[in-house]
C-alpha cells in the first residue's frame, strides 16, 4: 500500500511540474510576442493607430485563453504549488526521521539480543552451580535436625527424671501432711466435742443495782479517750504508716503489755461504715468472733452517758489447742467527732475456769479502739472509709505469783492469738454487714 501511495505522489508532482513549465513557456511566449510587437511598433511608428488597438486586443485574447486554461486545470485538480521546494524539504526530513526511528528500533533489538545471550549463559551457569550445591544444603539441614533431635531426647530424659523426683517428693509430702492432719485431729478431738463450737442462745438482761464495780472502768474509759492520739501516733495508725489488712503486734514491759492493731480501707461511705461499726460493737455479735458466749447482762445508759453500754458476761476463749472461760466486766462508749467516729471499750478480765495450767495467771485489763474516718485516697464517684482497730492488754501485777516464768510467754502468746483473731472477726463481720446493706439497697 505504501508503494502505491508513493507512485501517486510522484505522478502528482510530475503533473504540477508540467503545469509550471507550461505556464512558464506561455509567459515567455507572451513576452516574446510583446517584445516583437514593441520592436515592430518602434520600427513602424509611422503606422496608423489601429495597429496599436489590434495589439491590445490580441493581448486581451491571449489573457482570456490563459485564464480559461487555468480554470480547466483547477477543475482537473491540478494546482500550482509556489512552496514546492520547501514542501519537498519537509517531506525529505520526515522521511529521514522515519528512517532514523526504524534504525534506532533495529539497533535496540540487536542490543537486546546481544544482552540476552550472556544472561542465558549466566543463568545456565547458576543453575549448574545451584544443582551442585543442593546436596550440600540438604546435608547441612539433616545435620542440624539430627542435633536438634538429640537435644530433644536429652531434654525428655531430664524432664522424665525430674517428674519422677517430683512424684516421689509429692508422695512424701502427702504422707507427711496426712500424719500431721491425723495428729492435729487427735489433739483437737477434745475441743471438737465441746459445745462452744455452736453459738448458745443468750438472754440479754438489764443490769439492776449497784454501779460501783463499773466506776473504775469509767475512769479508765476517759483516760483511754484522752490517750487515743498518742497511742495511734506511736503504732503508726495516725498516718496509716503500716500495711493494711494485717494485724500488727507489739510487746513491752517484759511481756506484760501486749498490743495488736490493724487498719483497712473499705469501699463504703463513711456514714454507713460508722453506723455498721457501732451496731456491731453495741450488740451481741462482737462476742461470737472467737469463742462462745455463755451468759450476758447489759444496760444502755441515758444522759449524760449517751452512747454508753455496760456489760457483764461470761464467755470462752480459745487459741490453738488451749481454751479458757472468763468473766468480763466491760464498758463500751461511742464518741462522735466531726471527722471521725470513735468506739472505745475497757474491760476487767478474770478467769472463770482454766483448762490448762499455763493459763493460771489469766487476769488482765483490756482497752480497745475502733475508729472510722474518711479515707485520704479519693476515687471519683466513690467515697472510701478507713476502719482502724487497736487492742491493748495489760497483765495484772501479780501475774508473776500466779504464773510460772516458763508459762508467761505461753500466756502472752495465747492472748495475742486470741486478740488478733478477734480483730479479724470484728472486721469481717462489719464488712459483711455493709455488703448486706448495699445488696438490700440495690434490691429495693
Amino acid at each position: 500500500m505504501s508503494f502505491l501511495l508513493d507512485d501517486e505522489d510522484a505522478t502528482f508532482k510530475a503533473a504540477l511540474s508540467f503545469v509550471d513549465d507550461f505556464m512558464f513557456d506561455e509567459d515567455n511566449t507572451v513576452d516574446l510576442l510583446d517584445n516583437k510587437q514593441l520592436r515592430e511598433d518602434g520600427e513602424a511608428t509611422h503606422q496608423c493607430s489601429e495597429f496599436v488597438l489590434d495589439a491590445d486586443e490580441r493581448k486581451r485574447r491571449r489573457r482570456v485563453q490563459l485564464n480559461r486554461r487555468k480554470r480547466l486545470l483547477r477543475k482537473a485538480g491540478i494546482y500550482a504549488d509556489p512552496n514546492r521546494a520547501r514542501n519537498e524539504r519537509k517531506q525529505e526530513m520526515i522521511r529521514l526521521r522515519t528512517q532514523l526511528e526504524r534504525l534506532q528500533l533495529d539497533a535496540q533489538v540487536l542490543r537486546s539480543r546481544e544482552t540476552k545471550r550472556p544472561q542465558n549463559a549466566t543463568t545456565s551457569q547458576n543453575l549448574a552451580s545451584l544443582s551442585s550445591k543442593i546436596p550440600a544444603v540438604w546435608q547441612e539441614i539433616a545435620t542440624r535436625q539430627r542435633r536438634r533431635r538429640e537435644k530433644a531426647e536429652r531434654e525428655n530424659i531430664r524432664l522424665k527424671l525430674a517428674v519422677e523426683r517430683q512424684q516421689q517428693l509429692a508422695l512424701s509430702l502427702g504422707e507427711l501432711v496426712q500424719r500431721r492432719a491425723l495428729k492435729v485431729t487427735q489433739e483437737c478431738a477434745v475441743l471438737t466435742k465441746q459445745s462452744y463450737l455452736t453459738h448458745h442462745v443468750v438472754n440479754v438482761l438489764n443490769i439492776d443495782g449497784d454501779m460501783e464495780d463499773f466506776r473504775v472502768l469509767f475512769r479508765h474509759l476517759e483516760i483511754a479517750y484522752r490517750g487515743l492520739d498518742a497511742v495511734f501516733a506511736t503504732n503508726g495508725l495516725a498516718n496509716l504508716e503500716i500495711s493494711p489488712g494485717d494485724v500488727h503486734l507489739r510487746e513491752g514491759f517484759g511481756g506484760r503489755l501486749l498490743e495488736c492493731f490493724s487498719h483497712k480501707t473499705l469501699p463504703f461511705e463513711w456514714r454507713a461504715t460508722t453506723e455498721a461499726t457501732w451496731e456491731h460493737f453495741k450488740g451481741i455479735e462482737k462476742h461470737f468472733g472467737n469463742g462462745s458466749l455463755y451468759t450476758k447482762a447489759a444496760k444502755d445508759l441515758d444522759e449524760p452517758y449517751r452512747y454508753t453500754i455496760v456489760e457483764n458476761f461470761t464467755k470462752e476463749l480459745h487459741s490453738n489447742n488451749s481454751r479458757a472461760d472468763i468473766t468480763v466486766k466491760q464498758v463500751v462508749r461511742r464518741y462522735v467527732e466531726r471527722d471521725r467516729n470513735i468506739i472505745i471499750w475497757v474491760s476487767f478480765v478474770a478467769p472463770a475456769q482454766i483448762k490448762h495450767k499455763m493459763l493460771r495467771g489469766l487476769a488482765y485489763n483490756l482497752r480497745g479502739y475502733a475508729v472510722t474516718k474518711r479515707s485520704p485516697q479519693v476515687r471519683p464517684g466513690q467515697e472510701l472509709s478507713v476502719l482502724q482497730q487497736c487492742s491493748l492488754i495489760s497483765l495484772n501485777q501479780d501475774v508473776d505469783a500466779r504464773c510460772q516464768p516458763s508459762n508467761l510467754q505461753k500466756l502472752a502468746n495465747f492472748l495475742i492469738v486470741n486478740t488478733a483473731q478477734n480483730i479479724r472477726a470484728h472486721r469481717e463481720r462489719i464488712e459483711n454487714a455493709l455488703v448486706d446493706q448495699a445488696v438490700a439497697r440495690r434490691m429495693e
